[in-house]
């Protein structure tokens, strides 16, 4: 297949540093972006309180404080447990009262007594292990307040008098950690397929736009097409695979660019944000151990999957599992040997 040369450009750099990718590039100073650091961290849960106590003495940031030590609490229960059965409940509970934290501290609202907005269903027909997850339309829920602080739009589904249906196959085959098991069991193609490197590119006349690069045999042993790079990144033409001739360690590079070009003013640091959040919606990312500590993976859906937000896919996930456990305990042991 025949691609068009790349756009004539190169790295974005600021103090002759490359500007390596990021979901949140920079913050804004008082006269210019600055660029956010690398943090090195072994406890989460210390890094979101010192976020949540920057904020000045409050009511909202006293309830965001009280949130997170429950979430806290609810997940060292869940780690330090021996009774598996427990496990996803507490872990629902843990990422419930996180959510919660996130809503007040991002919206600056304090939160009342709110319902989950979550009810799951299980199959009815005999022989078939998957449900699904009716999100409610009430927003005073859980569910539509973290969507809310997380500035995300919930993707078109099946409208059911409840509200809008989710089957469960969909966001389980979008959850990251597993995904290869979870595809084996089910006998289809892995859907995840990693980056290999992503670039914040200008050029002389001011104009900044993102290249995205992968190995070529990463998807060509699922059988996907080397435009399946660019097709996955947007469903509206904003990226397109182009020339290249590199190799890593003997495995072919192909690249994708972005077809916006985005101006900027004095520095390209003014337009990194922008250019992540272009992308920002196709990507998944995993933390890793080893630099630069991200790792970015775009997904291949089968015809009509709803697609979700990741964090959300992950809250279905845990609060599909955690209330099986709790109100269907029987179904819960053998939708879990079904899976594994």
């Amino acid at each position: 297949m025949k691609f068009q040369n790349p756009r004539a450009g190169e790295i974005v750099n600021v103090r002759q540093r490359p500007v390596n990718f990021s979901f949140f590039p920079t913050y804004r100073e008082s006269k210019r972006e600055g660029l956010h650091s690398v943090l090195f961290v072994s406890n989460p849960w210390s890094v979101i309180r010192g976020q949540v106590e920057i904020r000045p003495p409050s009511v909202c940031r006293t309830q965001a404080l009280a949130f997170l030590l429950q979430a806290q609490d609810f997940f060292t229960a869940a780690g330090n447990s021996n009774v598996n059965a427990a496990k996803p409940l507490l872990l629902y509970y843990s990422f419930l009262n996180l959510a919660k934290c996130f809503y007040v501290w991002r919206r600056g609202e304090l939160v009342e007594r709110v319902v989950h907005g979550l009810s799951e269903r299980l199959p009815t027909k005999s022989g078939t292990i998957h449900g699904s997850v009716v999100i409610n339309g009430r927003d005073d829920s859980a569910f539509r307040m973290f969507e809310k602080a997380l500035d995300v739009d919930l993707p078109k589904a099946v409208e059911t008098q409840s509200g809008l249906e989710i089957a469960s196959e969909d966001f389980l085959a979008q959850l990251l950690v597993g995904h290869r098991l979870f595809a084996q069991a089910e006998r289809f193609n892995e859907r995840f397929v990693s980056v290999q490197g992503i670039n914040y590119m200008h050029d002389l006349h001011g104009k900044a736009w993102l290249r995205i690069r992968a190995f070529a045999d990463d998807f060509q042993r699922l059988g996907y097409p080397l435009s399946a790079l660019s097709r996955s990144l947007s469903k509206t033409a904003q990226f397109t695979n182009v020339r290249c001739q590199e190799e890593i360690d003997g495995r072919r590079v192909i690249e994708a660019q972005s077809n916006t070009i985005r101006p900027y003013g004095d520095r390209p640091s003014q337009i990194l944000s922008a250019l992540t959040n272009d992308v920002r919606p196709s990507l998944w990312r995993a933390a890793t151990v080893s630099w630069p500590h991200r790792k970015y993976y775009v997904y291949r859906p089968k015809e009509e999957q709803t697609l979700l937000d990741q964090l959300l896919t992950i809250y279905l996930a845990t609060y599909y599992f955690g209330s099986i456990t709790r109100y269907k305990p029987l179904a819960s042991v053998d939708l879990l040997k079904e899976l594994t």
